[in-house]
């Protein structure tokens, strides 16, 4: 079976790796040269040490790439990187891909479970101090601990709609999440979040607390600790930024311990409901001496001993100490906390980056596939090393510009400028092809300056075509089109005018892979030879066909007969010019 006579455009014979002609003698010369030549051996030995080179360098590119996952730049002591990536760290936050991840360690989930906290912690604080201060609970407190609720459980309801509706309130509240996740605004919030429970129990503090008998103040002192502690909760957040608040906070418990808050006389005692006269009491509480004339000394010895805010309570060194140790453990755990999330969030960002790079090369690579085989084909090829199909009514068309060896001067840059016209004539050809209309049509190749497409090759497409013939009508169209498109192309070319042939046919073709490296996917068959004689014997400007293409093709197009000609290797045959598409013409 004659392939195709490619003599015809003045055309060599294709290498399938470029677009440039080479003669099949010049190419086994060339083997012949690689295999037998002297140097053969020395060339196999340059391309064994470049591969060795490139190895090396893949391992080194490697070695880099796990030390900056595993060794981010990081500053120890300030716990920032460098400005690009602290920008994207504090303002990026909310279309990051760590705080978009459905799993616990995502941001939107700790925030849940740490407001969660909280908020319990909040609640039992709360017990605490009512229980401690009984009826004698303040004002401040009272205000405080409704404040303190409201605000945890707003937070708590803000964190969980994260979760359940991110997208929706995206949507329909950014204002809002513009605010809410802005990185200065959520450290603040961490901060009061953090100072409440801390500010609800120094509201606790009263005199009737200071003098109780009911070690009270001992409760007072293990609550801010308790309250102290939650400063390492909100683990996001700047832990600096909560340290020195949490110093401050236990600060004040330190200067209290030295400052004596109220006076342990008759009055104030006995005017407390249920506490006994602390004027009147021994040193082991045990026994009662009525006299009046009992030694100042004695009584302030006994204070002194008994409740922790005198100014002068032995137990006070004992807890400073225990508050200077709390400094310490809360200042590592906020550091590790926020060193450990910031070393989350560079991981994050660096498996997202690769992740779209490897994407990114995924479809680089489908997008050659596809350009070498048709998109249809791609995932069947993928598992099956070969592939070929006989196919039915296929339509083909061979669209040449039959003049640009007149305009092509190799004398000239090389023949470069005129190669990028030809580029820029069959890149608007190809733009066409992803419009839904041409769908069924399909390029095959560029030969020279040739144009080679074809329609009807996927089965699935076609078979959803209301009219059988829809994809030829459609290459039809395509063709007339590639008319529209070279007419234009000439306005814009001073002194020269492009001749475009174009030659239809439609029938059996058989369809194929050819290749195993560089792969190259084409058509075979009579109706591909015809569809080549048709251009070459046609005339300028016109679309020729053959009679059962212009009988097929006729319910949709007007035809007028140009005569019968010969046809190399089909003798002689009757052959139409296609003139117009038919008023109201559809078949979509």
């Amino acid at each position: 079976m004659e392939r195709r006579d490619f003599g015809e455009i003045g055309c060599c014979r294709i290498v399938r790796a470029g677009n440039a002609c080479h003669t099949e003698q010049g190419a086994d010369s060339t083997l012949l040269k690689q295999h037998s030549g002297p140097d053969s051996s020395a060339a196999r030995g340059s391309m064994t040490t470049a591969q060795d080179i490139e190895l090396i360098e893949i391992l080194k590119k490697k070695e880099v790439a796990n030390k900056e996952l595993f060794q981010p730049k990081l500053n120890k002591v300030s716990l920032t990187f460098e400005p690009e990536q602290e920008h994207e760290y504090r303002h990026e936050f909310i279309n990051s891909h760590l705080f978009q991840e459905n799993m616990l360690s995502s941001p939107r989930y700790q925030t849940l479970i740490e407001s969660n906290l909280a908020l319990t912690a909040m609640v039992v604080l709360v017990i605490c101090c009512h229980i401690m201060v009984g009826e004698a609970r303040t004002t401040a407190l009272t205000v405080i601990t409704i404040i303190g609720i409201v605000f945890e459980v707003l937070v708590l309801i803000d964190a969980l709609t994260n979760i359940l509706c991110l997208e929706a309130k995206k949507a329909r509240f950014p204002m809002w999440m513009k605010i809410t996740m802005n990185w200065y605004f959520r450290n603040i919030l961490g901060i009061i979040m953090a100072t409440i429970p801390t500010a609800l129990v120094l509201s606790s503090l009263s005199c009737d607390l200071v003098v109780s008998d009911l070690w009270r103040d001992r409760l007072f002192c293990f609550s801010i600790v308790v309250a102290l502690l939650l400063y390492c909760n909100h683990t996001m957040l700047r832990s600096y930024a909560k340290t020195v608040v949490a110093v401050l906070a236990g600060t004040v418990l330190i200067v209290l311990l030295f400052v004596k808050l109220c006076d342990f006389d008759d009055n104030n005692a006995s005017s407390t409901p249920g506490v006994l006269s602390y004027a009147t009491v021994s040193g082991n509480g045990s026994s009662f001496n009525t006299s009046t004339t009992s030694p100042v000394d004695d009584e302030e010895d006994t204070y002194d001993s008994d409740h922790l805010f005198t100014g002068k309570h032995l137990l006070r060194f004992e807890i400073i100490l225990s508050i200077l140790l709390l400094f310490v453990l809360i200042t590592l755990l906020n550091y590790e906390f926020e060193n450990s999330y910031r070393l989350s969030f560079y991981a994050s960002v660096k498996a997202q980056r690769d992740k779209e790079n490897m994407q990114l090369n995924k479809d680089q690579a489908e997008w050659l596939l596809h350009n070498i085989i048709p998109a249809h084909l791609a995932e069947l090829f993928k598992n099956n090393q070969g592939y070929s199909r006989n196919h039915q009514d296929v339509g083909v068309i061979f669209a040449t510009i039959t003049n640009f060896n007149e305009f092509y001067d190799e004398m000239y840059a090389g023949g470069r400028e005129y190669l990028r016209v030809l580029n820029e004539l069959v890149s608007d050809y190809e733009v066409m092809l992803s419009e839904p209309r041409f769908k069924d049509v399909e390029k095959i190749k560029t030969i020279s300056s040739s144009f080679m497409a074809a329609a009807g090759l996927n089965e699935e497409s076609r078979a959803m075509n209301k009219h059988k013939h829809a994809h030829l009508f459609a290459l039809m169209e395509f063709a007339m089109e590639l008319q529209q498109v070279v007419e234009r192309f000439n306005d814009s070319i001073f002194n020269f005018s492009f001749v475009l042939n174009i030659g239809y046919n439609f029938g059996p073709v058989t369809a194929g892979v050819i290749g195993t490296t560089k792969l190259l996917y084409d058509i075979w068959g009579d109706t591909v030879n015809i569809a080549s004689r048709m251009y070459s014997t046609g005339e300028p400007d016109r679309i020729q066909v053959p009679q059962a293409t212009a009988e097929a093709l006729g319910e949709m197009f007007e035809f007028s007969y140009r005569d019968e000609i010969a046809v190399k290797g089909k003798g002689i045959m009757k052959t139409y010019l296609v003139e117009r598409k038919k008023e109201g013409a559809r078949w979509e």
